[in-house]
C-alpha cells in the first residue's frame, strides 16, 4: 500500500535546479537545513567520513549517532535546494528515497485479509493498527455477523481514523512532527539566524534592529497600540522578537541532533 506524509512532502519543479519556495514550502526541508547548521553533528559527519569507528559515549553522542544513522551526512557545497533535493532522493538499505524512509507513515494494510497460513497470521498479530478474528463458516451469517459486529465495536472504539489518522500528534512515522508546522515562522527563524551568523562569521556584532531590517522582518501591533508607541517602545519590541527568533532557531538546531523537531 501506498505511504503518505502528515504534512506538505517536498516538491522540487527541477531536480537539477529546485524551486527555492516550492522546497521551502515542506517543514521537512526545514528539518534538514536545521541537521545542516548543527555543528556537533557536522563534526559527526567529519569523524564518520575519515572513518573513525568508536562507540559513542553517554547518551546524547548516542541519539546523535543514531540519527546520522538515519540522516547521514548532510553537509554540502553549494546549493542547498539542490543538496538536499539528493539527499531527499538518495536510496537508503530498504530501496526508498530516504525522504520517505524518515518521514513516511508506514504503509496501510488491506481493510480485510483473508489469512491461510501460520506466518501471515503470526506477522497480523504485530500489527498495531489489526486484529486477527476466526470465522467458523458452517454458522449462519446472521449469527457471523452479530458477534463480528461486537467484537469490532470493542476494538474499533478507541482507533483514530478519518481526519484524525492525518493528524500530525498521532504519526507512526520514523521520525514526526509534532504538530502542525507554520512556514513563514521557520522563515523568519532561520532568516534571523542565518543574518545574526554571518555577521559572527565576519568577527563583527549587529544590533537586534539591523537584524530586523536585513530580513525584512515584519511587526505588526493592533492598529490603536502601534499608533501609541514611542519609536524606543517599537525597537525594543522588535529587539525582543528578534531574540525569540534566534532562540527558537537555536532550540531547533540543538533538537534536531537528538531527533526532534520542536515548535
Amino acid at each position: 500500500m501506498a505511504r503518505f506524509f502528515h504534512s506538505q512532502w517536498p516538491t522540487f519543479g527541477s531536480y537539477k535546479a529546485p524551486d527555492a519556495e516550492k522546497v521551502e514550502a515542506s517543514p521537512y526541508y526545514w528539518w534538514w537545513y536545521a541537521l545542516t547548521l548543527n555543528d556537533e553533528y557536522a563534526q559527526l559527519c567529519e569523524r564518520m567520513g575519515n572513518g573513525a569507528a568508536a562507540q559513542p559515549r553517554g547518551p546524547s553522542a548516542r541519539q546523535m549517532r543514531a540519527v546520522y544513522d538515519d540522516f547521514g551526512d548532510v553537509r554540502y557545497d553549494g546549493n542547498r535546494y539542490v543538496a538536499f533535493c539528493q539527499w531527499w532522493r538518495g536510496k537508503v538499505h530498504t530501496g526508498e528515497e530516504r525522504g520517505v524512509y524518515l518521514f513516511a507513515e508506514p504503509p496501510h494494510t488491506a481493510s480485510v485479509r483473508h489469512i491461510t497460513n501460520a506466518d501471515a497470521a503470526v506477522a497480523v498479530l504485530e500489527e498495531q493498527d489489526t486484529i486477527l478474528v476466526a470465522i467458523n463458516v458452517t454458522r449462519q451469517i446472521k449469527h457471523i455477523d452479530g458477534k463480528l459486529e461486537r467484537i469490532l465495536r470493542k476494538h474499533m472504539g478507541d482507533i483514530k481514523k478519518g481526519r484524525q489518522v492525518r493528524d500530525p500528534k498521532f504519526s507512526q512515522a520514523r521520525y514526526s512532527l509534532s504538530k502542525t508546522i507554520q512556514i513563514p515562522t521557520l522563515r523568519k527563524m532561520f532568516s534571523v539566524y542565518a543574518a545574526r551568523a554571518a555577521a559572527e562569521a565576519a568577527g563583527g556584532k549587529i544590533s537586534n534592529e539591523t537584524v530586523a531590517e536585513q530580513v525584512q522582518l515584519e511587526y505588526r501591533e493592533r492598529e490603536k497600540d502601534e499608533a501609541a508607541l514611542t519609536p524606543a517602545q517599537r525597537r525594543r519590541i522588535i529587539s525582543a522578537i528578534v531574540s525569540r527568533h534566534m532562540k527558537d532557531a537555536k532550540h531547533m538546531i540543538a533538537a534536531v541532533g537528538e531527533g526532534r523537531f520542536p515548535r
